[in-house]
This record gives C-alpha cells, sequence and structure tokens, in this order.
C-alpha cells in the first residue's frame, strides 16, 4: 500500500481531485490518499468521494495536535511568503506529513502538491525511493545554493524509521517555528529551502534523489528536455546541467508534472502557465509537446468541473 498526503482549500480542490484521479488511472489501486481539506466546503466535497482510496480529513482535526498553535502563530516573513497566511500554508505539507506518520504509524509518506499529475504507476517511484529514508526530487534548473533551493517540495518522500522520521520532525520543526538556528541559511523560501540540508544534518547516505530513475517536470523544468515522442507520459531526454549531482544524459518516462501555478479559465475555455507572469520569460510556449501536457491537464479540470 502507497500512502500519500496532500492538502488544499475549495479553491485549490479541482486539481486535487485531478491528483486522486490520476492515481487512480495510473496504477492498480493500492494507494491512499490523505486528503487535508482546510475548509468545510472542501470537506464535503471530499467526503462525498465513496472510495477506499481518499480519505478527507478536517483542518479541525489538525488543531488538536498540541503544537498547531506553534505553527498558526508563525509570522515569519520571507520573500516568498510575504504574509503570515502564506508562511502557515506553506508549513502545513511537514506538518500534515509528520501528523499522520504519527498518528497512524505509517511505514512511509509520501506528501505530494495538489497540482501534481501522475502518468504512470507510482510503484516505480516508491521502490526506488524506499530503499533509502527520505527522497526529494531536484528542481533542475538551478543549483544546491539557489535563493529558491535546488530541491522542490512538490513530492517528498519519508520513510518511518529513525533517520526519516527525525529528518521530517526537523523539517516541521523548522518550518512552524522560525526561532530556529538555521532560519537564516534555510529560512529564507517558506518550507523549501529547508531540504537542503538534509543530506548534511541526516547523512548523505540516507537521501535518495529520485532524478536519479524518475522523470518529472514542472513549468522550470519542461524547457530543458527533448521530448522523444507525442505521448503524455512519454519519454523524455534529460541532459543534466554540469553543477547538477547527475552527469551523464539519461532518458526517462516522465512519471509526473507539477503544474505549478497553472491558471484555467473555464468559462473562455483558456489557460494560462502561470498567475504572475513568472514564466513569462521561459521557453515554454510554442513547444508542441509541453503544449500538449498543459491541453491534456485543462480537458482533465474540465472533466472534473463538470462532474463534481
Amino acid at each position: 500500500m502507497h500512502h500519500l498526503c496532500t492538502l488544499s482549500d475549495k479553491n485549490y480542490a479541482i486539481f486535487g481531485l485531478a491528483l486522486y484521479e490520476s492515481l487512480l488511472k495510473s496504477g492498480p489501486n493500492n494507494f491512499i490518499l490523505y486528503y487535508l481539506c482546510l475548509d468545510d466546503e472542501t470537506y464535503e466535497l471530499i467526503n462525498s468521494i465513496d472510495a477506499q482510496n481518499i480519505q478527507p480529513i478536517s483542518i479541525e482535526e489538525l488543531k488538536s495536535s498540541p503544537d498547531f498553535d506553534v505553527l498558526q502563530n508563525n509570522t515569519a516573513y520571507t520573500p516568498m511568503s510575504s504574509d503570515a497566511s502564506n508562511t502557515y500554508c506553506f508549513a502545513l505539507a511537514s506538518f500534515l506529513s509528520e501528523y499522520l506518520v504519527s498518528k497512524l504509524q505509517l511505514p512511509d509518506i509520501f506528501y505530494v502538491d495538489a497540482d501534481v499529475m501522475f502518468y504512470h504507476d507510482i510503484k516505480t517511484m516508491h521502490d526506488a525511493v524506499s530503499q533509502k529514508s527520505v527522497g526529494i526530487i531536484l528542481h533542475r534548473h538551478n543549483q544546491v545554493g539557489d535563493y529558491v533551493g535546488g530541491y522542490n517540495v512538490g513530492v517528498i518522500y519519508f520513510k518511518n524509521d529513525n533517520v526519516g522520521y527525525n529528518c521530517l520532525k526537523w523539517w516541521r520543526d523548522c518550518v512552524m517555528n522560525p526561532a530556529n538556528e538555521w532560519f537564516s541559511e534555510y529560512g529564507n523560501c517558506g518550507d523549501q529551502k529547508y531540504l537542503e540540508a538534509f543530506e548534511p544534518l541526516f547523512g548523505k547516505e540516507n537521501i535518495y534523489i529520485m532524478d536519479d530513475t524518475v522523470g518529472h517536470g514542472a513549468p522550470w523544468n519542461l524547457g530543458l528536455y527533448e521530448y522523444m515522442d507525442e505521448n503524455v507520459g512519454g519519454e523524455i531526454l534529460w541532459t543534466p546541467a554540469a553543477d547538477l549531482p547527475f552527469k551523464t544524459p539519461r532518458i526517462q518516462t516522465m512519471l509526473f508534472i507539477h503544474f505549478s501555478q497553472f491558471t484555467p479559465n473555464f468559462q473562455n475555455g483558456a489557460w494560462s502557465y502561470d498567475r504572475n507572469g513568472c514564466w513569462s520569460g521561459s521557453n515554454l510556449a510554442n513547444n508542441p509537446h509541453i503544449e500538449r501536457y498543459y491541453n491534456d491537464y485543462f480537458c482533465k479540470l474540465v472533466n472534473i468541473g463538470n462532474r463534481f
């Protein structure tokens, strides 16, 4: 059984449902997606799905944790979280993951952002990453030390062993309380840059960088690839930059894409890559392979919107 968790409010619930349905369609359904609902509307929606593969969790349940007040009162300013509500939301990924592992004594857990879409069975990813205690993914377009961090929080794995749990709890504690000794170095990008501290603090030998075997995409790296076929979820050729841990070009199957900042306009049957022009200078546009992925994602969201 694969254990995953995600979270959203009602405005992002359609993305979370797309994540859930992509898991259903890409594997044998031996998973549970624990879905943290940040408002009553989302809880009612997720609870209405009569399936064993998805488990709604009310934000009120998380508030019963003795540490929740610390998280909720975190008002640290960072360039990536300029108000307290953003800082609070960034902290929920680690808080939810640790809460579930502790309460349910899960063997391991993947945290996955709600706007991620899977195209193949996650078993291949789990088989590889579960050999270690922690699994993280590179941004691929930058290097470790960059101000947003060399790793991305969109998909992250923790095993419930001594190293994995201690790493998860360390991450949670740092993100929910900026009064920590690592904040000045790693606290400038919400929860994300703390991932750069995993190897030095918890041992490089215990951390699996999933890029070794897992193909993945996001707006910041989709333009780096050569697309080997015209299939959504097909093969890509990735040639890592010289300053990344992997030195040789490799052909990988696109396991998932993180559609960060994807903005649908359902009324006009249109979409944009982002909300604030973050990718305006990138080479996403006019690439038919990338557009194919985005059109496919938009169609899936339309279909879900019509049913829910």
